[in-house]
């Protein structure tokens, strides 16, 4: 019987090694409609394999074919064609004016944002200038990692990231469109265009209520905002890192100090649970982290959750 010895790496293999290392840990990364309608086909596994591997979804990803997953005969594919240009189509047909960003991971999941510019939903927030409109993020994958899903939320401009709705409301106006095989996820956008139609019909009220839970944090004036922060990142097992590198609460004090002492936003250097929410939703998404967008909106959400429940000490 043969023994292998493992050799020592090598200069060139480690550098090769530690690139693969860091572009896998690479989160999503920002592109065009146009990245994520290349084309894509279910084929039979040239290979003998069995029933799980059976087949492939190949795509043509810049001109090279890429095997993007092996699945069993049952797996159903829709490309990325029958949904995003179908999203849009029905945003147009409401008459709502949006801005849109796309990103994707390593060319299988698939990350869609559409801010709502319209002003008829625009809300500032009480006594300030802090103004918040409707978000609609879409999650799509070809390898059925990130389930297919049309979410609404909140996008803030100060930091120009999105912010959840609270359980609650999303449950009462049906706020999340979720799917795995074609005919649901087909016949998700009419279900997005009734809910865009119920959403603009019923605007005040709807906006409202969501809100609501904004201003419940907004109302919670804290003395001591480290204390709060700490509390809330350990409540929720997010790591707070202290080194010469980085400092977690260094970073999100420095958001919340900002935007307090900001004169544009109207919060004359005072802190309350809003911002300290938004700092620590700053961190979550902020560049270089290596979360997927899944992920953070996970946490974001059980955040958001936790500061309702429990006022600053």
């Amino acid at each position: 019987m043969e023994t292998t010895v493992a050799l020592p790496e090598t200069r060139r293999e480690r550098r090769v090694r530690q690139r693969v290392e860091k572009k896998i840990k690479v989160g999503a990364v920002e592109c065009s409609l146009a990245d994520l309608l290349f084309p894509v086909e279910l084929i039979s596994n040239p290979d003998k394999t069995n029933k799980e591997y059976s087949r492939v979804v190949v795509g043509m990803v810049d001109g090279e074919k890429m095997s993007l997953n092996y699945c069993s005969n049952i797996y159903q594919l829709v490309p990325n064609e029958k949904i995003f240009p179908e999203i849009e189509n029905v945003l147009d047909k409401n008459n709502i004016q949006y801005e849109v960003r796309y990103s994707h991971i390593d060319h299988v999941k698939f990350y869609v944002e559409y801010r709502i510019t319209d002003p008829r939903f625009l809300y500032k927030m009480k006594g300030t200038n802090d103004g918040i409109v409707p978000l609609i993020k879409v999650e799509h994958s070809y390898n059925g990692l990130v389930k297919y899903k049309i979410i609404f939320g909140y996008f803030r401009f100060i930091c120009e990231n999105g912010l959840v709705i609270a359980v609650e409301e999303m449950k009462k106006y049906n706020l999340v469109i979720k799917g795995k095989h074609t005919k649901i996820i087909l016949s998700s956008f009419e279900t997005l265009n009734k809910m865009l139609k119920n959403f603009t019909k019923n605007a005040d009220k709807m906006v409202a209520t969501i809100t609501s839970k904004y201003e419940l944090l907004g109302g919670r004036w804290v003395k001591k905002p480290e204390d709060r922060i700490t509390e809330v990142l350990k409540a929720n097992k997010i790591a707070i890192h202290e080194n010469n590198k980085f400092n977690t609460l260094n970073f999100i004090m420095s958001k919340i100090k900002d935007e307090s002492n900001d004169k544009r936003w109207g919060y004359n250097g005072k802190v309350n649970d809003w911002l300290i929410y938004n700092g620590i939703n700053q961190y979550l998404y902020k560049n270089g982290n290596i979360m997927t967008p899944t992920v953070r909106m996970e946490k974001d959400s059980k955040i958001f959750e936790y500061m309702l429940k429990y006022e600053p000490a």
